[in-house]
């Protein structure tokens, strides 16, 4: 296995680690007493949660960029940009 290849495996299981408890605590939080708090790490877990893809985008195109792939590179900017358009779309809403 490869550097970048455990790299993007630490990144993704952070990811869904981090995400996991973070949707665990406010799950266990709102059963116990409902709040703002309880959303708030609801929220924090879903924002992990989606962003652990991208943050695997993240790390492709900079991979590629420094292997000179530059096909590769251009794609995962542009997937890069896409997932970046629709999060800022969602959010104005």
């Amino acid at each position: 296995m490869t550097l970048f290849e455990r790299t993007l495996a630490r990144t993704l299981g952070l990811g869904v680690t981090v995400a996991t408890a973070l949707l665990g605590i406010g799950l266990a939080w709102t059963l116990v007493a409902p709040g703002p708090g309880a959303n708030l790490a609801l929220q924090a877990g879903l924002i992990v949660l989606m962003a652990t893809p991208m943050a695997r985008v993240l790390l492709s195109c900079a991979e590629y960029v420094r292997q000179r792939d530059w096909f590769f590179a251009i794609s995962a900017g542009a997937v890069l940009a896409v997932l970046a358009v629709t999060i800022w779309q969602a959010m104005r809403v």
